[in-house]
């Protein structure tokens, strides 16, 4: 899909789903593309069964708390370049 039609159903800024496109990007979930002026996104589904099979795990104890999982993602994942 391409970034503007990921962004169509939510109420956020065209900045911010980007923001967490990238951040997606860097966690291998999904692949961007830029093709023309047009910024392509691509699930990698190998990679979503992979993190969906590792948040299972936090399921089994308590519900998952978004906020605090966001801020371990930033804690683990490199800076940007």
């Amino acid at each position: 899909m391409a970034v503007t039609d990921v962004a169509e159903p939510f109420d956020m800024s065209l900045a911010a789903i980007s923001k967490h496109l990238t951040i997606l990007t860097r966690a291998g979930l999904i692949q961007q593309e830029k093709r023309g002026r047009v910024k392509w996104c691509k699930l990698d589904p190998d990679a979503l069964k992979a993190a969906s099979v590792w948040m299972q795990g936090f399921g089994q104890f308590e519900p998952v708390n978004l906020d605090a999982f966001e801020r371990f993602l930033a804690a683990e994942l490199p800076p940007d370049p």
